[in-house]
């Protein structure tokens, strides 16, 4: 998926032999899911999907595992994640095999518009059925937290307690880091403001996933375009949020929300995630100034560390 990783894990002797044999198994595991989820290869179980001309496909287990956990978010924040935007995402220029950003016109976009809906596919007894196929799906906003837990299960099998997986970002820990305490995760301040980071927040058996608007855009007269496309209107998110961090205990569950609070205004967001006991930090800039916005459980996150 196009993505560096970096894994950590305590244990008191480690041999040679078991080393390797652990990254054999995580690299194995990457590369499977890569091959199933990427829409950068053409190759992909995804990108087959994506062009067959049957309405219905086919799938793998792991591949229906995350869509039915994309339709779950997709129900919780009122339709915010959406990963059959995938046509809009190659219209504005986004997509794995676009070679340059584009605004389309309004005729463009509301013709493409008619092929996006999670309303438009079905999961069900290992197939994945489409209205037309037209409807393309991209799980760009959730397939990497999946590679994480992916990675974590390896861990545990191998009898691994205390370890931290990163992939681009997306992390997730479990008992204590080599110090014997929790694990600390800096979140980082958008770059195009400032470096360092803006919160650090003390971890222990969760994941954490951030979303921002100034990683990949483009601009046109003057104008920011972000790749996080709304799926209602087929439009670039146009809220002054520029990132959103989610913690949950499983990171492809972090990862999808994140992408969702991308697309929502602030309160909407928060009222989502206070209802449905989601930790979420947004971070909005107002007049160039950047202002933090907690949901009531990562504020309550933030009292625990003070009593650590």
């Amino acid at each position: 998926m196009g993505n560096s990783y970096n894994i950590k894990w305590k244990e008191k002797k480690i041999s040679a032999n078991r080393m390797h044999h652990i990254n054999t198994k995580v690299k194995a595991k990457l590369t499977e899911l890569n091959e199933t989820m990427s829409s950068w290869d053409n190759n992909s179980e995804l990108s087959l999907l994506n062009n067959s001309k049957e309405k219905q496909f086919n799938i793998s287990p792991d591949l229906e595992y995350v869509i039915s956990e994309a339709i779950r978010i997709h129900h919780v924040t009122h339709g915010a994640l959406d990963i059959t935007v995938d046509p809009l995402i190659s219209l504005w220029g986004f997509g794995a095999t676009d070679r340059e950003y584009n605004v389309p016109s309004h005729t463009d976009i509301s013709k493409t518009l008619k092929f996006v809906g999670m309303d438009k596919i079905n999961v069900a007894d290992g197939a994945l059925t489409r209205t037309s196929t037209k409807v393309t799906l991209n799980l760009s906003s959730i397939a990497k937290g999946f590679a994480v837990d992916a990675v974590t299960i390896i861990l545990e099998k191998n009898h691994i307690k205390d370890y931290l997986v990163d992939i681009g970002g997306e992390i997730r820990l479990n008992g204590t880091n080599l110090n014997n305490k929790s694990w600390n995760v800096g979140i980082d301040k958008p770059f195009a403001y400032s470096t360092g980071q803006i919160e650090i927040v003390k971890l222990k058996n969760r994941a954490i996933a951030t979303s921002g608007n100034y990683r990949k855009y483009f601009e046109s007269n003057g104008k920011h375009y972000s790749h996080i496309i709304n799926p209602k209107n087929g439009q670039p998110v146009e809220y002054k949020i520029v990132s959103a961090t989610v913690i949950a205990e499983r990171c492809m569950t972090a990862d999808g929300f994140a992408t969702a609070f991308m697309v929502l205004p602030v309160k909407q967001s928060l009222d989502i995630a206070n209802k449905h006991n989601i930790p979420v930090m947004l971070i909005e800039d107002k007049f160039g100034k950047l202002i933090t916005h907690y949901s009531v459980p990562f504020n309550r996150i933030q009292e625990k560390q003070l009593k650590m």
